[in-house]
This record gives C-alpha cells, sequence and structure tokens, in this order.
C-alpha cells in the first residue's frame, strides 16, 4: 500500500490547529546553526525589522517528545511510551499500532526483528513562529562562579552572555494533520497541550495561549473534510499584538455554520475539545497500547 497504512473503520478528516501564544517570560530559542554562542533563532523581514523566531521544527520535536515520554504502567511498574513501543528518534519503530508512528510518520529501512520494513509518510506539519512586536533580542550577561569544592588557584569566575525573546511577546503558529481519524488525532492534541510549558531551550521556558474576554483562549480547532473556513494564519508584518489579535479574531469568524464537511471550534470550546482528546488518549490508547 503507497501510504503503508491499513484502511481505517473510523471517518478520516483534516484536523488544523490555530493559536495565538504569548511568552510569560523571557525565551530563547537556539540559533539554526550557532547554538554554542548563545545566539537566538530570528528571521529577517522584507520591511528590515529582525524577529526573534520560534521554528516549526522546533515545536515538532517538543511536541514528539511529550509523545515519546508519556508515562504509561505496565505490570505495576512506570515507564515511558518509548520504551515500551521501542520507538525513538531517529529510529522509529514502524509498528501501526505506534500513536507517534502514524501521525509523525515513521521509517524502517529493514527489517528489525518481527518489524518488517516500513514506511508512513508523516501527516502533521507545523507552520508559523514569527513574533510580534518587532522587539529584536536583548544580551543578559551573568556571572558563572567556579565552584568552591573545584576551584583552582587564581581561577576567577567567567561571564556567561546569551540573547533572549523579551517577555510578552506573541507567536501565531498553526499545525495541521492530514486525513486522520479522531483517535489518530488525539496524540497530536495531547502533544500540542502538553509542549506549551516546555517550547524553549534551557530556563526559562514555556509559552501560553493568549486570552481575552472577547475571544476567552485565542485557539482555533477545525475538522473538515472540504476546507469551507478561513485560515487563521496571520501577516508577519503585523507589528503591534492588538492588531494580531484583531486579525486573529476576523478571520476564525470566517467559517460557515452547521456544516456536515466542516466544523470549526473557537476560545472555550476548542479548549475543551483539546482536553477531551487528550484525556482520551491517555485514559483509553494509553491503556489499551499496555494491553497489547
Amino acid at each position: 500500500m503507497a501510504s503503508g497504512l491499513k484502511p481505517q473503520s473510523e471517518p478520516l478528516y483534516h484536523w488544523d490547529i490555530y493559536a495565538l501564544l504569548y511568552a510569560p517570560q523571557e525565551v530563547y530559542f537556539g540559533h539554526e546553526t550557532q547554538v554554542n554562542l548563545n545566539l537566538i533563532e530570528t528571521v529577517s523581514l522584507p520591511d528590515g525589522t529582525e524577529r526573534v523566531y520560534l521554528s516549526p521544527t522546533k515545536r515538532r520535536g517538543v511536541e514528539r517528545r511529550m509523545l515519546l515520554y508519556a508515562p504509561v504502567e505496565q505490570g505495576g511498574q512506570s515507564r515511558y511510551l518509548t520504551d515500551l513501543l521501542g520507538c525513538g528518534i531517529p529510529e522509529t519503530c514502524g509498528r501501526e499500532t505506534c500513536p507517534i508512528c502514524r501521525i509523525y510518520g515513521a521509517l524502517v529501512p529493514e527489517r528489525r526483528g518481527n518489524i518488517e520494513r516500513t514506511t508512513f509518510i508523516g501527516r502533521l506539519t507545523h507552520g508559523g513562529g514569527v513574533s510580534l512586536p518587532p522587539l529584536e533580542p536583548v544580551e543578559k550577561q551573568r556571572a558563572m562562579h567556579p565552584s568552591p569544592l573545584r576551584r583552582e588557584a587564581g581561577e576567577e569566575p567567567q561571564p556567561f552572555k546569551r540573547q533572549y525573546g523579551t517577555p510578552g511577546l506573541f507567536f501565531p503558529v498553526s499545525n495541521h494533520v492530514l486525513s486522520a481519524t479522531e483517535r489518530e488525532f488525539r496524540a497530536a492534541a495531547y502533544a500540542f497541550l502538553e509542549s506549551l510549558p516546555r517550547l524553549g531551550a534551557g530556563n526559562p521556558k514555556g509559552l501560553d495561549l493568549w486570552e481575552d474576554e472577547a475571544f476567552g483562549p485565542y485557539l482555533v480547532l477545525d475538522r473538515y473534510r472540504a476546507p469551507l473556513g478561513r485560515r487563521v494564519v496571520l501577516p508577519p508584518t503585523l507589528k503591534e499584538p492588538s492588531e494580531a489579535m484583531e486579525e486573529f479574531r476576523r478571520r476564525a469568524e470566517d467559517a460557515p455554520q452547521g456544516e456536515d464537511t466542516f466544523q470549526r471550534l473557537k476560545g472555550r470550546a476548542a479548549l475543551e475539545e483539546f482536553r477531551r482528546l487528550a484525556r482520551a488518549f491517555v485514559e483509553e490508547d494509553l491503556a489499551a497500547l499496555v494491553q497489547e
């Protein structure tokens, strides 16, 4: 089979996630090539501004790690999902029952034990991450003091410098899952919520959903077969958070109501649906994997 997956008894849908994240504290996302120099990753825009950039690949890596280290109980012992399935990065397990491989994709180039050569095409993609307002990274210096137990004669503290994104930055992001059942999408919903407090490198880290009285949590979830709603993707040229919020709300409202082929949940309703899906992943899907 071209997809590598067997036919499903449950209906298949496309799933889109749109969110406006904000940083409650300074954040650091390592430079794409100069990580050891403590430079933050940025992106340059046509208007000449340089923005802090939360790249889609970084979010994807954190989300996948949240699934690999999801806790499971087996035989009275606590284990990680990665150990239970023998699935990791880059060596994926390629099992049809693996909720990670089914969504993120898998490659088993040669037979391993009872696992045949397998290829699953990944169906989860990520987008967005250009910060606003257009604040350049700030550089901070912190003293690093040698431990008294290991300090050599004449050894002096070394200055430690790192770039940070300032507190209060906003990051419009999106995730897209292609042709998945609700059971398959549960893993993506769990990973999205679980990754939010762990986005970033070093400390501090973590982002959250922006929320206000006008909209609630700035979160949109689409489930559809035909793309009838406006994509809630914000132009990176926006410079003010208020403009971003207004544009997010405007695009979120541009969707049909009562369509069988398209359903959009917004704000608090979307967040509650995410929580339902994440709970089902933990209570049903992980429990079923332990019984296999």
